[in-house]
């Protein structure tokens, strides 16, 4: 990161924060939309739960790649070359061509687009230098917390102003993707070597304790963080708990939270110890899943999704910043440790979509609890283990 000048570094921050934005606004919207989906394909939960586990294989696709094209043809053409994908997704899901097997194809193209920017942003934070790289995590998960608040916001007033307003979101978001491109095309990345070697990759990372600590809490965390995003909205409105609209609210109000919590994260860097983060984090997130999933009126909701969306708020860049040291600059080894944490995001969605196709959305959901217990067990054993140095 020498080759860039401190007002270049803080450029290169921006437009990678507003890339991540429009990730955010654009990938966890499917979730959202998942009801009129339903409605207009008319497929069952099992269905559901198979759609919603595909943006997470394109996620993990896409991760992959990228983790070994920039060695062949550079960052900016690879970045390019996935976040491509996301403006033909939402097109399918505008124009609605293709039947249920091109919707298919289109949530499958949403996790490749999510995979490669992802890894892409992540990178180019894991550069920068000290503390400058551990605050960028957080503002950089905080502009995709921004745009996952925003999107489902603009969800309610499309479908608010006419039928099938749903698909005028999509419309918007073809528009804000192709924006996204053009911010890529421009901006100005550090110095890089193409070798056209794939045995000049660099894997020295994979013997690293703390990258494999931050791996596991990855795992379990994007897990839970699917789960929920995915199937909220769905389970409120299913179970009659609340309303189609307060649902989408509750999905916002998710979001508003996890961007409160990581501007505070940002702020606390230095300052509090990353162990202590993550002990609360974890505690608090299971203790208001649990609040949420017990409760059936809007007042103890309305406090458990703000206690989850606060403590959800700097797991994974907590996760990040574990691992850094290992894999700075390291495509493969960005790449390979949100490989291992999406894999979770594939498993999971589906899992609850098993479970209440065969027991209810109530039971199906019974599975995020015991995900959420398994994350803070791994919590627990990375504070034992990872920070002995520190």
């Amino acid at each position: 990161m020498e080759l860039l000048t401190n007002k270049q570094e803080n450029r290169l921050m921006a437009a990678t924060l507003f890339a991540f934005f429009v990730s955010g606004a654009s990938s966890v919207l499917l979730g959202n939309l998942m009801p009129y989906l339903r409605e207009a394909y008319g497929f069952s939960y099992a269905q559901q739960g198979l759609l919603l586990s595909l943006p997470s294989w394109g996620n993990v696709a896409a991760i992959f790649l990228t983790g070994y094209l920039p060695t062949f043809i550079g960052r900016r053409k690879t970045v390019l070359l996935t976040a491509v994908w996301m403006c033909a997704a939402y097109a399918v899901f505008t124009t609605g061509f293709g039947g249920t097997a091109l919707l298919g194809a289109a949530c499958l193209m949403t996790g490749i687009a999510r995979g490669g920017n992802n890894n892409f942003c992540n990178t180019m934070m894991s550069m920068l230098p000290g503390k400058k790289s551990a605050i960028g995590y957080n503002l950089l998960h905080g502009a995709f917390a921004m745009g996952a608040v925003i999107s489902p916001l603009a969800l309610i007033a499309c479908t608010g102003a006419k039928a099938g307003g749903w698909r005028m979101m999509t419309a918007g978001i073809v528009l804000l993707c192709l924006v996204q491109l053009t911010v890529y095309v421009r901006m100005r990345l550090p110095e890089e070597r193409i070798s056209k070697s794939i045995k000049s990759v660099d894997r020295s990372f994979l013997k690293n304790r703390s990258f494999w600590l931050g791996a596991m809490i990855l795992f379990f965390y994007i897990s839970a963080e699917y789960a929920i995003v995915n199937w909220l909205v769905t389970y409120f409105k299913d179970t009659g708990i609340l309303s189609d609209r307060v649902s989408q609210l509750m999905s916002s109000l998710l979001w508003v939270v996890m961007f409160i919590g990581r501007m505070i994260g940002a702020v606390l860097v230095g300052r509090v110890h990353r162990k202590h983060i993550l002990l609360a984090d974890g505690v608090g997130m299971l203790c208001f899943f649990l609040l949420v999933f017990f409760s059936r009126s809007e007042l103890p909701i309305f406090i458990g999704i703000m206690g989850v969306g606060l403590f959800m708020a700097t797991i994974y860049t907590s996760a990040m910043v574990l691992g850094t040291e290992s894999i700075r600059g390291n495509d493969l080894g960005v790449s390979t440790m949100t490989l291992i944490g999406s894999t979770g995001g594939i498993i999971t969605p589906a899992v609850v979509g098993l479970v209440a196709e065969r027991a209810g959305i109530q039971t199906g959901m019974g599975v995020v609890v015991a995900v959420t217990v398994m994350l803070l067990a791994v919590i627990i054993l990375s504070i034992r283990t990872g920070y002995e140095s520190e």
